[in-house]
């Protein structure tokens, strides 16, 4: 009866709607502006992604605010010299330096 009882109520759209939410409700995101192209841009590295040539199994990405245009590389190993060689290459010797770098957890 117990197993027929739970099967219901997760099954019941009113009853999901209704029920005590065990979680906080989600906050507003903040607005993140940038002024100009290439002034602020948000990066992160994808991965472990299927083995490719050169033994690349990582992507690092970074995305300008303003413009949405999106620079990317391979890698092999993810280290703070490629992180490092990836920002200089593609970004301050493409676009100069910019003003802010957003990153999900200080790559």
């Amino acid at each position: 009866m117990i197993k027929d009882a739970t099967t219901l109520v997760r099954k019941c759209t009113l009853c999901q709607k209704h029920t005590n939410h065990l979680h906080n409700p989600a906050t507003f995101m903040k607005i993140m502006e940038s002024p100009c192209p290439f002034d602020m841009w948000g990066m992160d590295i994808v991965g472990k992604l299927p083995r490719a040539t050169g033994q690349r199994e990582y992507l690092i990405v970074a995305v300008d605010h303003f413009s949405k245009w999106v620079e990317a590389e391979p890698l092999a190993k993810i280290s703070e010299k490629e992180v490092i060689k990836f920002i200089w290459q593609n970004l301050i010797c493409r676009f100069g330096i910019p003003r802010a770098l957003v990153t999900d957890n200080g790559t």
